[in-house]
């Protein structure tokens, strides 16, 4: 058990099918790339989306062509259309550390309006999926601590087939429109969630006359640092999901107390860590399981990501304070990004931890219930090999690129201060905030309709957005059996 919260924490990070009955081939006359029919899956996942898959050769380091190549591995998904718009819409994944062909499956329906007239262009970034893997293993003993996982990614680089310093997200995006070349498209919209919002932005900064319009989903600006105001954007979330329950009269009923319950809880564990038995939540074995304050941070955090299951948190949090902690964990260890803990560090070892002050931030995590989130990183990149940036990487984006910008207020890891931020230099942006929703918009209420509108229409003038302002969490369970009939 202590070894699936450890393996839980590293991938607590910036993270998100029906049938596609289409087979033709949608490439276009001017395409160098040979597609072939394929489907995209996921295990455990029944539903397949039909697809035009590749390869692409590329150089590992863009600087020595002649040297080292890598394939990128890119999906094609066609539009439904006998007469298909000429731009389609590129999709960049989470992370840093997610494939784009593997999530797809998972989140093909809510494209499906943008799918009738556009393709859908699906990339494995570099490092992940099919495109060269970065994979780092993690020892599989159940005893598996902190200091041992950090070691274990500290050695990763040298069990690497590859040189980390090339799998940047400047590189990636190089790739990316070497890709677009190679399909024979002239200009293209992309849509980029979490980590993918870096990416899309970077594109955009790298290419901007390739881009027709942007979506960025739970949107990071060009100055993020991964995991530096963590601290204080998951006590925001936290603490928007205790007044939500206050000013709620059947969970105020319910919970009355629940933020002091919290706070007691966490000073009783910080003081004498609760050892306590229970079923392991993935194999129903009785396990023995010891929670701090630091393990229960980590049990919650996740949690704060999606609004189904932070329904579940006052709940879960009353039942861990009579000292059962079944429920939190079960939650917890059902997460799964999908990551490539390989690529994600060797982005956020390049782009993140070198500009991250430790004592900053300590200062900035002080008074936090969930303190610096740092640490581990700045750790693991002490030893990572690092890439070279350009020197606006981080500087605003000036742009007229047509930009809809979607952000959850309750977002625990990319709130909508980011998105704002971006939005100052793009007179041509629209943010909209959904109430009460964690990260990623997409898939919420009339998103997917509004998403496919602004595509359509190339702009956000006369977009009609009153319904995003109508979204709302689902209620709270109050007991086991679920909220209020």
């Amino acid at each position: 058990m202590r070894a699936r919260s450890i393996r839980c924490l590293l991938l607590m990070l910036l993270s998100i099918g029906l049938f596609n009955n289409c087979t033709s081939v949608a490439t276009n006359a001017s395409s160098s790339l040979e597609l072939t029919e394929c489907q995209l899956s996921i295990p455990g996942l029944t539903t397949t989306v039909n697809a035009q898959c590749g390869t692409l050769i590329v150089p590992e380091n863009r600087a020595d062509p002649e040297g080292r190549q890598i394939e990128l591995y890119i999906a094609v998904v066609p539009a439904v259309s006998r007469t298909p718009q000429p731009d389609p819409l590129f999709i960049l994944v989470g992370g840093p550390g997610q494939a784009a062909a593997e999530v797809y499956p998972a989140i093909a329906t809510n494209f499906l309006k943008i799918n009738q007239q556009r393709d859908i262009v699906l990339i494995d970034q570099r490092g992940t999926g099919k495109s060269n893997p970065l994979t780092c293993e993690l020892p599989e003993d159940d005893t598996l601590d902190t200091a041992t996982a950090i070691a274990a990614l500290q050695n990763c680089p040298a069990t690497l087939n590859a040189d980390p310093r090339f799998y940047t997200t400047e590189i990636a995006m190089r790739d990316l429109d070497a890709v677009r070349e190679a399909l024979g498209y002239a200009t293209i919209n992309l849509y980029g969630v979490s980590y993918g919002t870096r990416a899309a932005l970077t594109y955009l900064r790298l290419f901007p006359e390739r881009v027709r319009s942007i979506v960025l989903d739970a949107a990071v600006s060009t100055d993020y640092r991964l995991f530096l105001n963590t601290a204080q954007d998951a006590d925001r979330a936290l603490d928007l999901l205790f007044t939500r329950c206050e000013h709620d009269p059947d969970c105020n009923q319910a919970f009355p107390a629940i933020r002091n319950e919290f706070a007691t809880l966490l000073a009783r564990l910080e003081a004498e860590p609760l050892t306590t038995t229970l079923p392991d939540p993935v194999s129903s074995e009785t396990v023995t399981v010891t929670v701090d304050h630091e393990m229960l941070y980590n049990l919650v955090f996740p949690l704060l990501y999606t609004p189904e299951i932070a329904a579940l948190v006052p709940l879960s949090l009353q039942q861990a304070a009579t000292g059962n902690f079944a429920p939190l964990l079960a939650q917890a260890g059902s997460a799964d990004a999908g990551l490539y803990l390989g690529m994600l560090y060797a982005v956020a070892c390049t782009e993140d931890a070198p500009f991250i002050d430790a004592t900053y931030a300590t200062t900035l995590a002080e008074g936090t219930y969930f303190g610096d989130r740092t640490t581990m990183l700045r750790e693991i990149c002490s030893t990572w090999p690092q890439g070279t940036l350009s020197t606006d990487f981080d500087a605003p984006l000036q742009s007229n690129t047509p930009v809809l910008l979607l952000s959850g207020e309750a977002d625990p890891i990319t709130p909508p201060q980011y998105a704002t931020r971006i939005a100052e230099t793009l007179p041509n942006a629209l943010h909209l905030i959904g109430p009460g929703m964690g990260h990623g918009l997409m898939g919420r209420g009339c998103i997917n309709n509004l998403i496919a509108d602004f595509i359509t229409a190339g702009t956000t003038e006369a977009l009609e957005t009153t319904c995003a302002q109508q979204l709302s969490p689902p209620p709270f369970f109050l007991s086991p059996t679920g909220p209020r009939p």
